[in-house]
C-alpha cells in the first residue's frame, strides 16, 4: 500500500493556484479501496460529532459542525466491526500514523513550503516530533455544509480522501475558492459566506479520489450543502497535520497569533480591542 501511494504522489506536481494543492485519482490500490467501501464502519457506527450541537451554538459561525461524524484513528476510537474488518482498519491506521512515514512523504514532496514556513528547523532531527496529527474517517449528514475558510492558523497541510461508491456526485467534493476581492486574505479561524467567493476548482467527491492542500492565507476551501442523494453521506477520511495548539514558534510581536479563536466570546473581545485601538489612534 505504501509503495502504491508513494508512486502516486511522485507522479503528480503540486499546483500553486489558487493555493498549493494536488489531486490524485485512484489513490489506493483497487483491492484496498474495494474493502474501504465494503468495510465502511458507518454501516454499524454513528461516529462522534466533530463538535457537539450545544458547543456549536457558542461558535462564531453558523457551520453545523455536529452534522459531521467521525471515527478518530489518532485517538483510538472504539467502533463495532468484525475481526477481519478491524484488522483491515488497523492496517490503514498503521500505514498512515506509524513511523512518521506519511508526513515525511509529504515533506519530501514539497519541502520548499516547509522551509519557507519553518526555516532551519526543518533540518532538526526532532522536527516531525514537534507537530501533532489527526487521522479519522468521516461522514456528513444531510444539511452539512461549510463555508469558505482557510483552516485554523496552526494547520500545516490537510488531506481529504473521497470514498464515494459510485460516480455522479463530484460536485459535493471540496471546493477550492478565491475571494471576489483579489486583495483579501485570512490567517484562519473564520468561515465566510459563499456569496463573496468564486469556486475556481472542485476536488471531486468520487471513488478513490485524494486531495492534499497546504495551509496559506489564501487557502479558502468549502463544501456545498449535502442532501439525501449523496451516497453514504459523503463518506471519506482526513489526515491533518498541525503545529501545537498555540503555535510552534514564538512570535515577538503577536504571541497569540496562532491561538484558535472560534467562540463568540473571543470574537467579541477581538472586536472590543480593535475599537479601543482605533479610538486611541484617533485621539493621538
Amino acid at each position: 500500500m505504501r509503495n502504491h501511494i508513494e508512486l502516486k504522489i511522485s507522479e503528480v506536481e503540486v499546483q500553486p493556484y489558487p493555493f498549493p494543492h494536488l489531486i490524485i485519482e485512484n489513490f489506493f490500490p483497487d483491492e484496498i479501496f474495494t474493502k474501504i467501501i465494503e468495510y465502511n464502519p458507518f454501516k454499524r457506527n454513528l461516529g462522534r460529532e466533530w463538535i457537539g450541537k450545544k458547543e456549536s451554538t457558542s461558535m462564531k459561525t453558523s457551520t453545523p459542525y455536529y452534522a459531521r461524524k467521525q471515527i478518530n484513528f489518532h485517538s483510538h476510537d472504539e467502533f463495532a466491526a468484525d475481526e477481519e474488518e478491524r484488522k483491515f482498519w488497523e492496517q490503514i491506521k498503521r500505514c498512515f500514523l506509524s513511523e512518521q512515514w506519511f508526513e515525511r512523504l509529504i515533506f519530501n514532496k514539497y519541502k520548499e513550503y516547509f522551509v519557507i514556513r519553518f526555516g532551519e528547523l526543518v533540518e532538526s532531527e526532532d522536527f516531525f516530533d514537534l507537530f501533532k496529527k489527526e487521522f479519522f474517517l468521516q461522514r456528513h449528514e444531510p444539511g452539512y455544509y461549510i463555508g469558505p475558510h482557510t483552516d485554523i492558523p496552526t494547520r500545516v497541510f490537510t488531506c481529504i480522501f473521497s470514498f464515494a461508491d459510485r460516480d455522479g456526485f463530484e460536485e459535493y467534493g471540496t471546493q477550492l475558492c478565491v475571494h471576489k476581492d483579489r486583495m483579501v486574505r485570512c490567517w484562519g479561524n473564520n468561515h465566510y459566506s459563499p456569496d463573496d467567493f468564486i469556486v475556481q476548482k472542485v476536488a471531486p467527491y468520487k471513488p478513490n479520489n485524494f486531495l492534499l492542500f497546504f495551509k496559506t492565507r489564501q487557502s479558502f476551501h468549502a463544501v456545498k450543502a449535502i442532501d439525501d442523494s449523496v451516497p453514504n453521506q459523503r463518506y471519506g477520511m482526513q489526515f491533518q497535520f498541525y503545529e501545537p495548539q498555540k503555535g510552534l514558534l514564538t512570535d515577538l510581536s503577536e504571541p497569540d497569533l496562532l491561538v484558535m479563536k472560534h467562540d463568540k466570546k473571543s470574537k467579541k473581545v477581538v472586536s472590543v480591542l480593535r475599537n479601543l485601538t482605533a479610538l486611541v489612534l484617533k485621539r493621538q
